[in-house]
């Protein structure tokens, strides 16, 4: 969700997205607006993504089937919070 909120995915990324590995790519080449680059979001983004990968949550079959930020965001534990898509928590990655 913060990676679309900041810029990093869009719908058409993560459309065109086959693997977490194209996504890592993409978060690692995105031009994001001023004041909302950080090496650090970036970074912690990229973590994400590959953890999900690992946990099995952003198999290649289900980045596949992403359409849109939110759907690929939903296919983690995300949906365990009810305000997922009203505000983005206080850290991606303790």
């Amino acid at each position: 969700m913060q990676a679309g909120a900041e810029g990093y995915l869009t719908t058409a990324l993560v459309t065109a997205a086959t693997s977490a590995q194209d996504l890592i790519d993409d978060v690692n080449a995105a031009v994001v607006t001023a004041g909302a680059e950080s090496y650090s979001q970036r970074n912690s983004i990229a973590r994400a993504i590959q953890i999900g990968a690992n946990l099995g949550d952003l198999s290649a079959a289900r980045v596949q089937g992403a359409t849109t930020v939110q759907s690929l965001a939903e296919l983690t534990w995300i949906t365990n919070d009810p305000n997922y898509v009203t505000h983005l928590g206080t850290t991606l990655i303790p």
